[in-house]
C-alpha cells in the first residue's frame, strides 16, 4: 500500500519545523523563554494528531510494511529515502511522543537554558521519527546515526557532569558502533543493493558472507542496549543524569538497537550459530542479575530506575534471541506499556527530588501527605513491578514463558533479575510512604493539579493497553 500523501515525511517534518520556530523565540535577560515551552507542546500535540491519523490508514491486521513513500536521493550510486511503517514502528512512535510529551509537560518550571533544550528535544523527536519509519537500508542507517547528535546535545548542556570525560567516552563508544554497522551497510549494499526492510530477512547466513554482515549488524545495534561489555559508557552518562526530559532521550537510545534488532531478524538461522546465542543469553543474564543487585543496594533513586530499565531492555534482547517469532509480536507491545512506565516514573521521582532539594528537606514519607503524588506514584510502581495493569504484564509473560521454555536455569535467573529490580523500585515507594519528622514537604508541594490530571491521562492509556493493545484504532 502507497500513500497518497506523504503524512510519514509530514509528521517527521513537524517536530523539525518546530525546532526551527523555537530557536527563533525570543529569551529574557535571565535566557529564559516561555514561548520555547509553548511551541514544543503544540508541535509534540499535533504531531501526535497525526500519528493517530496514520493508525486510520493502515490496515492493522496486515504485519507487513504499508504507506509507502520513496524519494530519490543520488543516482550513482542508487540511494533513495524511503519511508514505511506497520504496528511495531507505528507503535514505537506513538510512544515515544508519548513520553517525550510528559517530559517537556513535567521540564515546564525548569526555564533555565529552556530554548535550547526544547530544540534539541524537538530535533530528537524527529530524527527519531525518522529511524521507526525508515523503509530501506539507507534510511536506517542515516535516522540510526542522526539520532546522536541532538542527543550528544542534551546530555552534554543538561547532564550536569562534573566529569565530562565519560561524555567524550560515550560519543568515541558510538562512534566505534556506528562504523560497524556502516561496514555492514555497505556489504549489504555489495550483495543486495539499497535493501527494503521488508526483505531484510533476505540476508541469510549462508550465502554471499551473511554471517558477516548479520554479525556487524547485530554487534552494531547491541553496541546501544546496556549489556556487558557495552553498559559501561551507557551506564556512566544514564544512571547520573537528574533531568527527566533529558534521561527519557538518553534511555530511549537503546530503544533503537531493540527495535533494529526484530527487523533485520533472520528467518532460518543454521545450527552451527547455536553456541554464540547461548553466550548471549549468558552475558545477558548476568547482566541483569548484576544491575538488579546493584540497583537494590543504591541509594539514589535515579538509579534504581536506570536498573529497571536496563532489566527490560536486556530481557526484550533475550527474547529475539530466543528466535520465536510471535515474541517479536509480544515484545513490541510489551515495549509501548514499558516506555510509558518508566518516562512516568522518572518525571514524578524527579519531582520529588526537586522538591526535596529546594526545600533541603528530606523526601522520606512525603507521599503520606501529598495525596495526588501517592495514588500516581503507587499506580506506576506496580505497574514496573509487573502488575497486571499495562501492556507490559501480558506480552513479559509471554515472553517469560518462552524463555523458561528455552533454558529453565537462565530463565529462573532472569526472572529473578526482574523480581529484584521491581522489589527495589517498591522499598522505594515504601520508603516515600513512610512517615517521617524529618520531612517538612507537605500538601503545598504536591503535584499540581494540571500535571496530575496529565498523569491520570497516562494511567487511563496504560490501563486501555493492558484490555486492548490498539484500543484506539478505529477501521474505516
Amino acid at each position: 500500500m502507497s500513500s497518497s500523501f506523504a503524512i510519514l515525511t509530514l509528521i517527521i517534518c513537524v517536530p523539525f519545523v518546530g525546532m526551527l520556530f523555537v530557536l527563533t523565540a525570543k529569551e529574557t535577560a535571565d535566557h529564559t523563554s516561555h514561548n520555547s515551552f509553548n511551541v514544543a507542546l503544540f508541535t509534540i500535540i499535533a504531531n501526535l494528531v497525526m500519528i493517530w491519523r496514520v493508525f486510520m490508514l493502515i490496515d492493522e491486521k496486515q504485519l507487513r510494511l504499508q504507506l509507502f513513500e520513496k524519494f530519490d536521493w543520488l543516482s550513482v550510486p542508487d540511494i533513495n529515502l524511503v519511508f514505511a511503517v506497520d504496528n511495531l514502528s507505528l507503535l514505537m512512535i506513538l510512544a515515544v511522543h508519548l513520553v517525550i510529551l510528559t517530559g517537556v509537560i513535567f521540564n515546564r518550571t525548569e526555564t533555565k537554558r529552556q530554548k535550547p533544550q526544547m530544540a534539541m528535544t524537538l530535533l530528537f523527536l524527529s530524527m527519531t521519527t525518522g529511524f521507526f519509519v525508515a523503509a530501506d537500508i539507507f534510511s536506517f542507517f542515516i535516522f540510526f546515526e542522526a539520532m546522536l547528535l541532538p542527543l550528544f546535545m542534551l546530555t552534554g548542556m543538561f547532564g550536569d557532569f562534573k566529569r565530562p570525560e565519560r561524555l567524550n567516552g560515550f560519543f568515541l563508544y558510538n562512534l566505534l558502533g556506528a562504523f560497524i554497522l556502516f561496514f555492514a551497510v555497505l556489504l549489504i549494499y555489495k550483495f543486495y543493493g539499497s535493501l527494503p526492510l521488508n526483505r531484510s530477512n533476505e540476508i541469510l547466513w549462508t550465502q554471499n558472507y551473511g554471517g558477516i554482515i548479520w554479525s556487524a549488524l547485530a554487534v552494531g545495534l547491541i553496541s546501544r542496549i546496556p549489556i556487558w561489555p557495552f553498559h559501561h559508557w551507557i551506564s556512566s552518562v544514564t544512571a547520573k543524569i537528574h533531568d527527566p526530559l533529558v534521561f527519557i532521550a538518553s534511555s530511549i537510545l537503546p530503544l533503537s538497537g531493540i527495535y533494529g534488532l526484530v527487523r533485520f531478524w533472520p528467518d532460518n538461522i543454521p545450527t552451527q550459530v547455536s553456541d554464540f546465542f547461548f553466550l548471549i543469553n549468558i552475558v545477558g543474564t548476568v547482566t541483569m542479575l548484576f544491575i538488579s543487585l546493584i540497583g537494590f543496594i543504591h541509594k539514589d533513586t535515579q538509579y534504581k530506575i536506570f536498573s529497571f530499565v536496563t532489566v527490560y531492555y536486556v530481557m526484550y534482547l533475550l527474547g529475539i534471541f530466543s528466535g520465536e517469532n510471535l515474541i517479536l509480536q509480544d515484545i513490541g507491545y510489551a515495549l509501548f506499556g514499558f516506555l510509558i512506565v518508566f518516562a512516568s516514573l522518572e518525571v514524578v521521582s524527579a519531582y520529588i527530588y526537586r522538591q526535596e532539594r529546594l526545600h533541603d528537606s528530606s523526601s522520606s514519607g512525603f507521599l503520606c501527605r501529598a495525596k495526588r503524588l501517592s495514588l500516581i506514584y503507587s499506580f506506576l510502581t506496580f505497574a514496573s513491578a509487573g502488575f497486571p495493569i499495562s501492556a507490559m504484564f501480558t506480552n513479559n509473560f509471554l515472553i517469560l514463558s518462552q524463555l523458561l521454555s528455552k533454558n529453565i536455569q537462565l530463565g529462573t535467573i532472569l526472572m529473578l533479575a526482574g523480581i529484584i529490580a521491581a522489589a527495589a523500585l517498591i522499598r522505594e515507594m515504601f520508603r516515600l510512604k513512610t512517615d517521617s519528622k524529618e520531612c517538612i514537604l507537605g500538601k503545598a508541594e504536591d503535584l499540581p493539579v494540571a500535571q496530575f490530571l496529565y498523569m491520570l491521562f497516562m494511567v487511563f492509556l496504560l490501563l486501555m493497553s493492558f484490555i486492548r493493545p490498539l484500543w484506539f484504532v478505529i477501521n474505516e
